[in-house]
């Protein structure tokens, strides 16, 4: 086990700073220097996926160590708490060494190595704390009590579940077929789910108390332009179809009774099912949205693997897939061109804001220049989706007045990221949602507040869909 979480920790270090990453850890240290979230810096996820990341830019403030670094460092940690709450629920619910040693490795490698480019996302990182909770539920599938630890693994999925509510469908589906199966109300009410609804009470009431815009202001925007934005069905049912159809596929070849309602394989296979519903709902199609739906789908026949003896084709064939399965988790969205030597040709370690509706574009990048990022938020995602609906739907009056309001409400801001950071290089997209045409620069221009400020810069150089500005006023 050690020598895997070592391995992950090696593999990260050169690749772990992706574009949310990097986003939010800038966020927290704009938040350790004195910006408050919700008044001076503004992020479509509820709060903890924010502060889930403040332990790392804390340490790296405090030791001078680079916080990509710690953060690996404490993922890695996390996922030794649950290998840890894994491995002593299973003892307490006598489960032979062989079969705990076996458990313990395979999820050291799912959660360790198999996430690949998405390692350290909030995503990966509610999974991990997600993945005691359906072990638990696993074993009182078997018939076995998994003791008082359950608590603690109660406290992970209701973190999951805070960080991102979609969890709930992977935690709920086990112990729903769980009760279907006994035709009793009792296994829905164990004590890990007790604790879980718990903490999720106690976060929402957090929120309301300390955050009360993101409710009343952040929230309902959210809801307005940006949950819309989804593709269509039909291209996202080949992931969860793909999936769920190998891992079946996979356990019939292990033994038809691994797709009988009694088998110990059914728990992981609802919660892999729960996860292809939080996929689906979701509906952006992103690669780390389906980690749940790849990782418990393939957990299902993996475990029942401990006794077996395997042909040599079902062990190819199994390898193969989860290769797969993880390159398909580490494709690279589509993104933007090269740009960090091209900025630095213009101005050095510059004051950087964009222009856009892609994360990507600002972040990592403002970090590998070592620049200020002076925006307030990561990108115009909002006023794209509410673009996006306005073009492509037909709203009513009321709605068009919501949307005409979002898309006001970030150019208000874009004018205080000018007017209060001085950036000295913009990068502006051409492109929405990286699927359209789309004229950002004009979209700003069209606010005669932003046109002055603007007018200020000059272009220098167009990058593949990207066009960079320089302050030509010597500020």
């Amino acid at each position: 086990m050690a020598a895997i979480l070592l391995t992950a920790l090696l593999v990260q270090i050169p690749v772990i700073l992706n574009a949310d990453l990097g986003w939010l850890l800038t966020v927290n240290e704009k938040i350790l220097d004195g910006r408050k979230l919700g008044i001076d810096l503004f992020e479509s996820n509820p709060p903890l996926s924010v502060y889930m990341y403040m332990p790392g830019a804390l340490l790296a403030r405090m030791t001078g160590i680079a916080p990509e670094f710690i953060v690996i460092v404490l993922v890695i940690v996390e996922i030794a708490g649950a290998l840890f709450v894994i491995d002593r629920t299973a003892a307490v619910a006598r489960l032979g060494a062989r079969e705990r040693s076996f458990s313990t490795w395979s999820f050291a490698f799912l959660l360790a190595i198999l996430p690949g480019a998405i390692f350290g996302q909030r995503e990966h990182i509610a999974v991990i704390a997600l993945t005691p909770f359906i072990a638990v539920t696993a074993l009182r599938w078997r018939g076995l009590d998994p003791g008082r630890l359950a608590i603690l693994a109660g406290v992970g999925a209701g973190l999951a579940m805070s960080i991102k509510p979609f969890f709930a469908l992977v935690a709920a589906l086990p112990i729903i077929l769980g009760a279907v199966r006994q035709r009793s109300f009792r296994p829905l009410f164990p004590p890990e789910a007790w604790t879980a609804a718990a903490v999720v009470i106690g976060y929402g009431a957090a929120v309301a108390a300390f955050f009360p815009a993101y409710f009343s202001t952040y929230a309902p925007m959210v809801a307005e332009a940006y949950l819309p934005i989804r593709r269509e069905l039909g291209s996202l049912l080949p992931v969860p179809i793909a999936v769920i159809g190998a891992s079946l596929g996979f356990l019939r070849l292990l033994g038809p009774q691994n797709l009988r309602m009694g088998s110990n394989a059914i728990p992981w296979l609802a919660a892999s099912v729960g996860g292809a519903a939080s996929f689906l709902l979701q509906g952006k199609g992103w690669p780390y949205t389906a980690l749940a739906l790849c990782l418990f789908a393939i957990a299902g026949p993996l475990l029942q693997c401990c006794t077996k003896t395997l042909r040599a084709p079902i062990v190819i064939g199994g390898l193969v897939t989860v290769v797969a399965i993880g390159l398909y988790l580490s494709s690279p969205a589509p993104g933007f061109p090269p740009l960090q030597a091209r900025v630095d040709a213009h101005v050095k370690h510059p004051r950087l804001l964009t222009i856009t509706d892609h994360i990507g574009l600002g972040h990592p990048l403002v970090r590998q220049i070592d620049g200020i990022w002076v925006g307030s938020s990561c990108a115009q995602l909002l006023s794209a989706g509410a673009i996006l609906r306005l073009n492509n739907s037909q709203p009513t009056e009321a709605e068009r007045a919501r949307l005409d309001g979002i898309i006001n409400f970030e150019r208000r801001q874009l004018l205080a990221d000018l007017q209060g950071g001085r950036p000295n290089v913009i990068l502006v997209d051409t492109s929405l949602l990286s699927s359209f045409p789309f004229d950002w620069l004009a979209w700003a221009n069209s606010d005669p507040e932003l046109q002055k400020e603007l007018s200020r810069y000059r272009e220098v150089e167009d990058v593949g869909r990207v066009r960079i500005f320089v302050d030509q006023s010597g500020s």
